[in-house]
């Protein structure tokens, strides 16, 4: 084991559990009041009786019909939008959304969490889903547009009422311009931290934050292009490329697309020829059912003029011998007039019998040739068919082998896809394992293990914000948190445990204080191979989180970011 030095808002209905998971709604007053039934009626004063109203003009005007809202595409952000990656910070007790960048605040607004009995859960986050217009379906298809999933349990930020205290189920309720705005400024990957006090993001630097890991990729005589707006990283043709690991990653998008697109253009070339081979075996095929039938029907007849040709020379060499008998008789009588007219009507008779039997001999020797020739035919049938049944086993080979070549071109474009992903890392004291995602689905886990175990991490979201100009390494901030959120008091512990340990040493140091952002760091113990798989695809929009807690049970095994939950 070595240490962590090397790493690399309105007409919506605010309830959560609308989303579609469990639970019950928490409704904003005026919109659905036939399931207003459990809505608060306290402070009525607060929630005056022309917002909601108010909200929805504002909404329609902006952005259409609620029919349209389904429909119609958000908003590109202007050229001057905020530089990526965002974060948001939610503050329970200010009521209040924050959203920032490697810059520093970006946006702020009011918000409406999660009621008494109805919390909000607070912990770190992820935006692990977005629809324009999500409808309910669970409660009458009620609107919350803008929906920003953050759990598929049912918490969500979306449109809805803020009446300046917490009233919804769970769910962030934003107001209409806000909800608006920001759809149009996040994506899918975004941390989402909910606090039970206001937390403020500090740039941050440390040499045991994780590093990026310079890759090195040969240069290709052909390389494939970029996508289009894609930059392409220059490449000396005489040198390996240096590449860090977001170019690196193009690198591998672009491979993996024209890869993607050799092999669908093979699938379609293999699969004409095997539509062509199989109309031609088919072909083949009927061709030697033909010829089957047509040497059966040869056969029967050289059969049928055998047997009739063995009658008839049967039937001729009967009659021979009676009319030479009869000729004997007649000879030997001579003036026998009755014994002429015999011999003579024998011999026509066998003179009737050779002409059948020759007309028989002609017949069956037709037959057989007429058998040879369709015999010739059946065999020239076999042939064909054989060939052509050879052949159409080899293109479905070729078919089926250019099918696996596709699904394996699929596979890789789609973790190229997911490599361009932010890496998000966990590494969680209670679990004493580190474990690592990326495009929203596991990559890996592995063991961790945290110097003095008994002393408090806390909770620290480290996030790269930005790449710096020198192209290979990062910029950070991070958010420090307790379980409880920021204790008011912290930085008086600290100082009081300084002083312990300037006056009796470090021995006696509070055990309840957590540990700053950059102790946390130095407590961590992580494999140093862990490490170097995380640096090669580290880069600005990654996060880590070091925790005292868990794996939130919110992290599934696909669709979802590591998330964890404060107790």
């Amino acid at each position: 084991m070595v240490r962590i030095y090397a790493f690399p808002a309105g007409f919506a209905a605010a309830f959560c559990t609308a989303l579609g998971f469990a639970g019950a709604p928490a409704l904003a007053r005026g919109y659905f009041p036939w399931l207003d039934d459990n809505q608060p009626q306290a402070e009525p004063e607060q929630v005056a009786t022309r917002a909601p109203q108010a909200q929805y003009r504002h909404a329609r005007k902006a952005f259409g019909s609620a029919k349209g809202f389904s429909a119609r595409k958000s908003e590109r952000p202007a050229a001057s939008a905020p530089e990526r990656p965002l974060f948001a910070v939610i503050s329970i007790a200010d009521q209040h959304v924050s959203i920032y960048n490697h810059q520093g605040l970006v946006a702020r607004s009011a918000v409406s969490t999660g009621m008494a009995g109805h919390p909000t859960p607070k912990g770190v986050f992820t935006i692990i889903g977005r629809e324009r217009f999500h409808a309910s379906n669970l409660y009458s298809g009620a609107p919350m547009p803008f929906m920003q999933r953050i759990t598929w349990s049912g918490i969500a930020m979306h449109l809805g009422v803020v009446p300046g205290h917490p009233a919804s189920h769970g769910c962030i309720r934003l107001p209409a311009g806000f909800a608006a705005r920001l759809w149009g400024l996040t994506r899918i990957g975004e941390r989402v931290v909910i606090s039970p006090h206001e937390v403020a993001p500090a740039d941050f630097a440390h040499p045991l934050l994780p590093a990026p890991k310079m890759l090195v990729q040969a240069a290709e005589a052909n390389p494939p292009a970029a996508a289009p707006g894609t930059p392409q990283p220059a490449v000396d043709a005489a040198q390996p490329a240096q590449l860090n690991p977001h170019q690196f990653a193009e690198r591998l998008k672009a491979k993996a697309d024209a890869d993607l697109a050799a092999a669908l253009k093979t699938v379609k070339e293999t699969s004409t020829a095997l539509a062509a081979k199989q109309q031609e075996t088919a072909g083949a095929t009927g061709m030697l059912r033909a010829a089957e039938a047509a040497n059966a029907v040869a056969q029967a007849k050289a059969d049928a003029a055998a047997k009739a040709f063995e009658t008839a020379s049967a039937t001729a060499n009967a009659k021979q011998q009676e009319a030479a008998g009869a000729a004997a008789e007649l000879k030997a009588a001579e003036t026998d007039a009755l014994l002429k007219a015999k011999a003579e009507r024998l011999n026509r008779a066998y003179e009737a019998a050779a002409a059948a039997r020759d007309a028989a001999a002609t017949v069956k020797t037709n037959t057989g040739a007429a058998l040879a020739e369709a015999a010739a035919k059946l065999e020239a049938a076999k042939t064909a068919s054989t060939a052509k049944a050879a052949e159409l086993t080899e293109a479905l080979r070729r078919s089926n082998e250019a099918k696996a070549s596709y699904d394996v071109a699929a596979n890789a474009e789609k973790e190229a896809v997911r490599r361009l992903a932010p890496v998000s890392v966990l590494v969680s004291k209670k679990d004493r394992r580190v474990y690592v995602r990326q495009g929203l689905a596991p990559l890996f886990d592995a063991p961790a293990s945290v110097r003095d175990p008994e002393t408090p991490l806390g909770s620290h979201l480290y996030i790269a914000t930005a790449a710096k100009e020198d192209g290979v390494s990062l910029k950070w901030s991070v958010l420090s948190m307790s379980a409880s959120g920021l204790a008011e008091d912290e930085s008086e512990q600290r100082q009081k445990t300084a002083s312990l340990d300037e006056k009796f040493g470090s021995r006696l140091r509070t055990r309840g204080v957590p540990s700053s952002a950059a102790e946390a760091l130095e407590r961590i113990e992580i494999a140093q191979d862990v490490l170097d798989r995380i640096a090669e695809r580290l880069w600005a929009g990654s996060s880590l989180i070091i925790s005292d807690q868990p794996l939130s049970g919110e992290t599934g095994n696909a669709g979802t970011d590591l998330t964890v939950k404060f107790r």
